[in-house]
């Protein structure tokens, strides 16, 4: 019995570890966001399933990143949807000279299923990473240009715009495209609407 009483008195000393160190991802750059307000959750515009059955759900990259250096993470991938369409999703995420001390393993994965990136570990940056996504093959005939937007959903509850150059809708190509979105800390970034 005690040995259990110690387990479990473990493990939640692990989960307020790793919580505390979640919450810490608030970044110094908060002026490059945009409070949009709250929701309970994000209404995230979904990708179209795969043709085939497969279980694959996400593409991801790692690289090992060192801060002093201008590094890239790319993903260029894709899949078919019925009626012999595809959807193509390119994403890249650049790291800007001296943009923290040190050198971290960096992951980035692309969800198939809403084109949401995520990155990890979590951390803040003292340059913001530069982020391109573009998702090409969509049906977007019932979605609302006007009201699409390319968010954060933090843990708060809130959604967060972050700066970025440009945003296309072509509703007639099926494209959704972010280019230079100012990514001061890391999360799960992607299109709402």
């Amino acid at each position: 019995m005690g040995r259990i009483i110690l387990a479990t008195a473990a493990m939640a000393l692990m989960l307020v570890g790793c919580n505390v160190d979640q919450d810490n991802s608030v970044s110094p750059f908060n002026e490059s966001y945009t409070d949009l307000g709250t929701e309970a959750s994000p209404d995230w515009i979904v990708l179209p399933a795969r043709a085939n059955l497969s279980t694959e759900g996400s593409t991801s990259v790692s690289k090992m990143v060192k801060g002093n250096e201008e590094t890239l993470l790319e993903i260029n991938t894709g899949y078919q949807v019925s009626n012999n369409k595809w959807i193509q999703i390119t994403a890249n995420a650049r790291f800007q000279r001296n943009s923290f001390s040190g050198q971290r393993y960096i992951t980035m994965t692309i969800n198939d299923e809403c084109g949401t990136a995520t990155f990890s570990p979590s951390g803040t940056f003292d340059k913001p990473v530069i982020y391109n996504l573009t998702i090409m093959g969509l049906d977007l005939s019932r979605v609302n240009p006007n009201n699409v937007k390319f968010v954060y959903f933090a843990p708060d509850g809130k959604y967060y715009q972050p700066k970025y150059r440009q945003m296309y809708i072509e509703k007639q190509s099926g494209k959704l495209q972010i280019n230079d979105a100012e990514l001061p800390h890391f999360s799960r970034f992607g299109f709402t609407r």
